[in-house]
């Protein structure tokens, strides 16, 4: 036992490792800047009890080789399936959402762990594949491996969450090997697909409050003062950090609570106003970074189903990062989805600290250990 420890830390990724500890390290700080002196500034310090787990949850995976993860993992995508099922009864609502579960004074949202398990039960129907190559019947596997969490985690209603399982869709094609022209035809139909959805979901389970965000992303000056407060807000919080920012717990429309939800949905506006251009910069650098690094996992990949891991981490922190930025910049509607080891909560951290860590994971047993 002692041996092999010795060998994974020698194998260890130590500059993934330095990246991701990096932005967990930056995500307390931000959140402690963000809630100093409010009636939330206990969130701060929870935060930091969040990045320790975080911290100790991404040295555990990255001990245990990613095949182990996979073994095991039908089991505990089974049973996370079945939270899901029983959420609505069993689960506290939270902003018209039963998607989380209470755990002696913490909360948990399942849907987050749910995305880290479809994934690593993807990657095992991709290793038992015969000749590792895919036909339709395995993709419709797949797809129903991915779709199931998805839709479940829509029923609660939690539409945001439910988006960001998509990445693995996107994953599945990466890794399947098909012509790039089927692969154009694929994501045509993909992309009907969502736009059919999406216009029934306007006419049937869209709620009001999601309507509105989507209406003032198009022009937030129909209800200044309502729904198209926050972009308009976050936007100013942006501008007004200039090259140099306002420095931490100075940024006032942080500070005079101009700015909303500044730990979660909004945090990039935190950051932009009291670091400025140069902190900003410095998040997007190592965001690049560690983008980079799990690219070179997927390349390093010695099967599928570690490419597969790395692939939907990719596109999976991608995401996340397009679509959170691009809300508070107001290039996008409002959503959920929060900034990746920034946004304040212990499931969207660990779920993400999860997913990188199986990439990191891939590239350091590229050779047998």
């Amino acid at each position: 036992m002692r041996g092999k420890l010795q060998r994974t830390w020698k194998i260890m990724d130590w500059p993934g490792l330095f990246l991701a500890a990096a932005l967990i390290a930056f995500g307390v700080v931000i959140v402690k800047a963000a809630t100093a002196g409010t009636r939330m500034a206990a969130l701060g310090e929870r935060q930091l009890f969040y990045g320790v787990s975080a911290l100790s949850l991404l040295l555990l995976v990255l001990f245990i080789s990613y095949e182990v993860w996979i073994e095991y993992s039908a089991i505990f995508y089974g049973i996370c399936v079945l939270l899901l099922i029983i959420m609505p009864v069993v689960g506290h609502s939270v902003a018209g959402s039963k998607s989380w579960l209470s755990l002696g004074g913490y909360s948990l949202q399942p849907s987050e762990v749910a995305k880290v398990l479809a994934a690593l039960a993807c990657a095992g129907y991709i290793k038992d594949l015969e000749n590792r190559t895919m036909e339709k019947r395995d993709f419709a596997i797949l797809f129903g491996i991915i779709g199931l969490p998805m839709i479940l985690t829509a029923l609660q209603p939690d539409f945001g969450t439910a988006t960001t399982f998509l990445p693995m869709f996107a994953a599945v094609f990466f890794v399947s090997g098909l012509e790039l022209s089927k692969l154009a035809k694929w994501a045509a139909l993909g992309l009907a697909s969502v736009a059919i959805l999406f216009a029934i979901g306007w006419f049937t389970f869209f709620r009001p409050y999601q309507k509105e965000r989507v209406l003032t992303f198009l022009d937030p000056s129909l209800d200044p003062k309502g729904a198209g407060y926050q972009v308009m807000q976050a936007k100013i919080a942006v501008g007004s950090g200039q090259f140099t920012g306002k420095g931490l717990y100075s940024g006032t429309q942080n500070r005079l609570n101009f700015l909303p939800a500044p730990y979660t949905d909004f945090v990039f506006g935190v950051v932009c106003e009291e670091t400025g251009f140069i902190g900003a910069g410095l998040l997007l650098a190592l965001y690049m970074a560690l983008l980079l690094r799990v690219v070179s996992a997927q390349e390093l990949a010695k099967d599928p189903e570690g490419r597969f891991l790395a692939a939907s981490a990719f596109f999976m922190l991608l995401y996340h990062i397009l679509i959170n930025t691009g809300m508070v910049v107001g290039l996008l509607p409002t959503t959920g989805i929060p900034l990746p080891f920034l946004s304040y909560g212990g499931s969207a951290l660990f779920s993400m600290t999860m997913m990188v860590a199986l990439a990191l994971n891939v590239r350091m047993r590229r050779y047998s250990v």
